[in-house]
């Protein structure tokens, strides 16, 4: 379990991108954060994946707290968070198979079992045909796959998505969040995602946080939150995707 208690980010410049965050995201969920630009979506991942300290409060992951682990406890810690960017972050001169492999050498796992692992990988990922291609060879929807699959080398707990869907086109974007739902569902991997699109949220998430000016305005299960909105960004996120929904259609 995830669970942020009173957490706050200021950074030196003055700005405070996350206050009194309160959020608990259970083992087995697809937990979805949403909010516009700048509203505190990135710093609060940040938080979670440890690459960024509070300025104040808690982030506790399997009870544990992060802000009180040495950096040995933390690295470790941070290996069971597998991490998925917009931007996909592949290496550009390895093939797919070595970027995937990457995370493996790292941890100086075994070659067999390495090259093992990456290709049950490959395959799960349905790039088992692409070993051997570079990313500049792949559509960014391979390169997202590719980046899924490198996350999951080091067999986490916990998959960060940071708006991993926002530069793909629609039909590659559900083909991205139905691998996601498979693995869920196939590995139990507890999967947060951080987006700007309710249709992202609305597509696989159970429960989702909505971020607005650096506060957790509304959260519940997406259900609810779809139906009967509280907070105002809430019902504003909502009008747009009805309007993109309804531009769609012709």
């Amino acid at each position: 379990m995830i669970e942020l208690v009173n957490v706050s980010k200021t950074y030196p410049n003055g700005v405070t991108a996350i206050e009194n965050v309160n959020l608990k995201i259970n083992d087995g969920e697809i937990f979805g954060i949403i909010g516009l630009s700048g509203a505190g979506k990135s710093t609060l991942v940040r938080c979670i994946n440890a690459l960024e300290k509070p300025s104040t409060g808690q982030v506790l992951i399997d009870n544990e707290d992060l802000g009180k682990l040495n950096d040995k406890d933390l690295n470790h810690m941070r290996m069971r968070i597998g991490m998925i960017f917009q931007n996909y972050a592949l290496l550009e001169q390895r093939t797919v198979f070595n970027n995937v492999r990457f995370p493996l050498e790292l941890n100086r796992t075994n070659k067999i079992e390495a090259d093992k692992k990456v290709k049950a990988l490959l395959e799960l990922v349905g790039l088992s045909d692409k070993a051997s291609a570079y990313p500049s060879q792949l559509s960014g929807g391979q390169k997202q796959r590719v980046a899924i699959a490198r996350a999951l080398a080091n067999t986490p707990k916990y998959l960060l998505c940071d708006e991993v869907t926002s530069a793909l086109d629609p039909k590659t974007t559900d083909s991205i969040l139905e691998l996601l739902l498979d693995i869920n569902k196939q590995l139990g991997i507890t999967i947060i995602i951080i987006s700007h699109d309710m249709h992202v949220i609305y597509s696989i998430c159970q429960k989702v946080a909505i971020l607005d000016n650096s506060h957790i305005v509304e959260q519940g299960s997406v259900e609810k939150v779809f139906k009967s909105p509280q907070s105002e960004i809430a019902r504003r996120l909502l009008r747009f995707r009805k309007l993109e929904v309804s531009n769609n259609e012709y």
